[in-house]
């Protein structure tokens, strides 16, 4: 795939070189640089590399901000085995650029250099950096499919996302802020809603080893954080917004394995992590998880996920407890080309506290519109979980919470920058609970980014 990646990039960089070559100077044996270029190419084409490396060398001596001949040097020294030589080539033939094109063959051609001195990771980057200069879609569409490919084989990956999200009941106060308990009526004060906004960021590194044709061993680890500021300048008093941070730590090992052909992929792993809200440590956590996906006809996927996992609660020990999952996705194309899918699960979570002990329904369906809106890629989802707790706490009726989002999202392919295009996701939710306290309505709209590729 490479291969033919360098050959279409030469020639698409000396195809004005072929035309300015007349049938009359074939044949003389002085070439013009043209020529010359053309020469070096073919000869590169033809696995002649050290015959086109010593025609590039002649030309970059006698201009250093020759990019062509620098790009046709850099591969051919790649393909000598002179990783570092291709890399200097490449890296040169980038700065003395002139065009989208040339821009581009040498981000392909140091992606390459790097992927084939081993570091994949830097040759991702370059890669990205040739999709943002490509001079037409057909060549940011190759730039994308040689990163999905070193994607596959690169041992280290890297998940980064980012978003704000401005809203209405920033910390997801109550509609209500008084609870009836024995008769009388208490107040909150600081439990009413306020406007203003959350960044989250989401970081996930992740190193396979052991690798086999159907097995691979992985080790990740996930850092997540989420912030809220104030914008309404009548918060309550008392209400800081250091209370409602969070941050969390995770590592997790497992394996990636098949077990034969038509069999489902799965995945075995065991978590351990740590979370932190306002600033103190709030839990141990441990858990257990496996997944399968199965890959049906017609692009139609299956999948179900099943956790254990424990969490040892540092605010109080009658919050440390057991939580259980069991879940299954579903997805399919239309024939419109548009995509439908579903989702629910069951979860359980077992404490000695009866705030905490309940059971929780959560199920949805997504769909995504095959022709673009406003030229982004539109999605809508509807969603519902029932919650029902087990022992009455707050009146003589145990807790029972119904809550529904609707979300629209788009995602402007046409305005990505290096891979990364925009993405706002309009969400609006309300919880109906037979105890006033936890109803709630939320209205927020986040802003962030998602990979193309």
């Amino acid at each position: 795939m490479l291969v033919q990646a360098v050959r279409r990039t030469c020639a698409a960089l000396l195809l004005g070189a072929a035309a300015a070559a007349s049938v009359s100077a074939q044949s003389t044996t002085i070439l013009s640089p043209d020529e010359a270029r053309l020469t070096a190419a073919q000869y590169l084409s033809a696995g002649r590399a050290a015959a086109s490396a010593e025609i590039t060398n002649v030309l970059i001596k006698r201009d250093r901000t020759d990019a062509a001949s620098l790009i046709i040097h850099a591969h051919s020294m790649r393909t000598l085995g002179r990783h570092d030589a291709a890399q200097a080539a490449a890296r040169d033939g980038w700065r003395v650029a002139d065009t989208d094109m040339e821009r581009f063959g040498a981000a392909l051609a140091m992606a390459m250099a790097l992927s084939s001195d081993g570091h994949k990771t830097r040759a991702q980057i370059w890669l990205r950096r040739a999709g943002q200069v490509a001079p037409n879609a057909q060549m940011k569409a190759r730039a994308a499919r040689d990163y999905r490919y070193l994607r596959k084989i690169n041992p280290w990956s890297v998940n980064f996302s980012f978003g704000i999200t401005p809203s209405d009941n920033v910390y997801n106060a109550p509609r209500d802020n008084t609870v009836v308990l024995g008769g009388l009526i208490f107040t909150d004060p600081t439990a009413v809603p306020i406007s203003g906004f959350e960044i989250r960021s989401d970081v996930r590194l992740r190193y396979n080893f052991a690798e086999q044709t159907t097995k691979r061993n992985f080790v990740s680890l996930l850092w997540s954080e989420s912030h809220v500021v104030f914008s309404d300048s009548d918060a309550p008093a008392g209400v800081d917004e250091a209370e409602f941070s969070y941050r969390k730590i995770e590592t997790t090992f497992g394996r990636d394995f098949i077990t034969g052909p038509g069999k489902p992929r799965q995945t075995v792993s065991l978590s351990f992590g740590q979370i932190w809200s306002g600033g103190s440590t709030l839990a141990h956590e441990v858990r257990l998880d496996w997944r399968q996906i199965y890959d049906r006809p017609q692009g139609r996927q299956f999948a179900w996920d099943a956790s254990l996992g424990y969490s040892d609660r540092k605010d109080s020990d009658l919050r440390s407890g057991v939580t259980g999952t069991l879940g299954a996705q579903w997805s399919r194309p239309l024939q419109s080309g548009s995509r439908l899918g579903w989702q629910a699960e069951i979860g359980r979570t077992d404490t000695d506290s009866r705030a905490l002990t309940h059971t929780r329904l959560p199920f949805g369906v997504q769909y995504t519109q095959a022709e673009p809106i406003l030229g982004a890629v539109a999605q809508v989802g509807m969603a519902a979980e029932l919650r029902r707790y087990d022992d009455p706490l707050y009146g003589p009726e145990a807790r029972r919470d119904a809550r529904g989002t609707l979300s629209a999202s788009l995602l402007f392919v046409d305005f990505d920058t290096y891979g990364f295009a925009p993405k706002l996701t309009l969400e609006a939710s309300q919880t109906d609970s037979n105890i006033s306290r936890f109803e709630t309505q939320n209205l927020g709209l986040q802003i962030g980014f998602q990979s193309l590729f």
